[in-house]
């Protein structure tokens, strides 16, 4: 007896699907997955992340952000995504019309959820680092004040650190930006 093979979809398929669905779907090696809905904590730091970067870009005509709605598109894999946070240096390069999918992000922010965690961590990262314009992963924790962040300093060279504790600070090295932790988890509770 051989096993039922579960159905692939072209890209086309897949952004006329999610059009008419009206919700977010990623899309990856022909597969279909909708994407699960965020807690209150994750949705605050979201939030906050946005409206931090949002100040700073308000001050640099050069780097634009954009929100958890906006698709990245990984052409290597044939496949799009959604961060929680991109920010683009320069005019955003779309992947084709239809798709409205950033090709060109500099830095993803990723709120970490135990549902993606381990994905976040690895496989996307991986993903991640075939486009070339992508130079810093910052991954937030909401059960803890924790950030991770790394950076690619060479093509092949990803450096990493850590941030703890709401008293610290969280620099992002791709748009020489200070966050306050404090900020980051703006009326996020922990247990």
């Amino acid at each position: 007896m051989t096993a039922a093979k579960e159905k692939t979809y072209t890209v086309a398929e897949y952004l006329y699907f999610e059009r008419r669905a009206g919700e977010r779907y990623t899309f990856h090696n022909g597969k279909i997955e909708r994407m699960a809905g965020g807690t209150i904590p994750h949705n605050r730091i979201a939030r906050n992340i946005l409206g931090l970067l949002y100040n700073v870009m308000n001050r640099r005509p050069d780097l634009e952000v954009f929100a958890s709605d906006q698709k990245i598109y990984l052409p290597k894999y044939h496949a799009y995504v959604y961060p929680d946070a991109v920010v683009v240096a320069g005019v955003p390069i779309e992947s084709e019309e239809e798709a409205s999918a950033i090709m060109n992000p500099l830095l993803i922010v990723e709120v970490l959820s135990p549902s993606t965690l381990n994905y976040d961590r690895n496989q996307k990262f991986m993903d991640y680092q075939t486009l070339p314009s992508f130079k810093e992963y910052v991954l937030v924790r909401q059960d803890a004040p924790e950030v991770i962040l790394a950076f690619r300093e060479e093509p092949d060279l990803w450096r990493s650190s850590e941030v703890a504790g709401l008293d610290s600070a969280v620099f992002l090295r791709s748009i020489e930006v200070s966050l306050s932790m404090s900020d980051i988890y703006n009326k996020v509770e922990f247990s």
